[in-house]
């Protein structure tokens, strides 16, 4: 998988990362829960998805030769034993057809032994395949990272004016709160001086709504 260039200046790094890749051990990122977390299906970009196919198609091609690896060494197993049953052959009937048996296993596993040399061939290429599938798939997540990072500074740097706004808007509403509650306490204190109690009680449930609210 190879990612398509971007002019932000990141493939001049390329090779760097993928150098310091191979000097660690990165877990196969599709099976990584970690990973998985920070690209779910929904929030993976085309480069990543290609990715993740390459990756898994070859650890199911993998998985296929292992099997077929198995089924060669059964195979070859049931042959060898063909052999030693029919071992024994001589000039009679039964005899030339044991030694029939025998050429036939024999022919067999000569067929069978280059047939598992060369699938142990082409499964021992698969996991220096799979390694650079799960670095090229490393190294556009790395990107991805980046681009997301930029974008989320970017926001942030909005929220944080955003939020500048917000509390000095809050500091102004406090303040005119305190100062409505400054003219009240003096506007009160005034007429109660003046009117006395029993006159500003009966003001305060005719006037300010307490009457209604009981």
């Amino acid at each position: 998988m190879r990612r398509n260039k971007k002019s932000d200046g990141f493939e001049e790094l390329e090779e760097e990362i993928l150098h310091s890749l191979q000097n660690k051990n990165v877990p196969l990122l599709i099976l990584d829960e970690k990973w998985l977390e920070i690209f779910p299906e929904h929030l993976q970009n085309d480069a990543i998805r290609k990715g993740v196919t390459e990756l898994n198609n070859l650890l199911k091609q993998q998985g296929r030769q292992l099997e077929e690896i198995k089924g060669i060494k059964r195979y070859k197993s049931q042959m060898m034993q063909e052999i030693v049953d029919n071992m024994g052959a001589d000039e009679t009937a039964v005899g030339r057809l044991k030694q029939k048996k025998m050429d036939k296993s024999q022919r067999k596993i000569l067929e069978l032994n280059e047939q598992l040399k060369q699938t142990e061939d082409s499964l021992s290429d698969l996991p220096y395949q799979i390694r650079q599938a799960n670095a090229e798939l490393m190294l556009e997540s790395t990107h991805v990272c980046y681009g997301r990072f930029r974008v989320n500074k970017e926001r942030m740097q909005e929220l944080d004016m955003q939020i500048r706004e917000l509390k000095e808007e809050l500091k102004m509403r406090i303040l005119e709160k305190q100062e409505r509650e400054m003219q009240d306490g003096k506007m009160y204190s005034y007429l109660h001086s003046l009117l006395g109690a029993k006159l500003m009680e009966e003001l305060d449930r005719k006037l300010s709504g307490r009457d209604v609210e009981e």
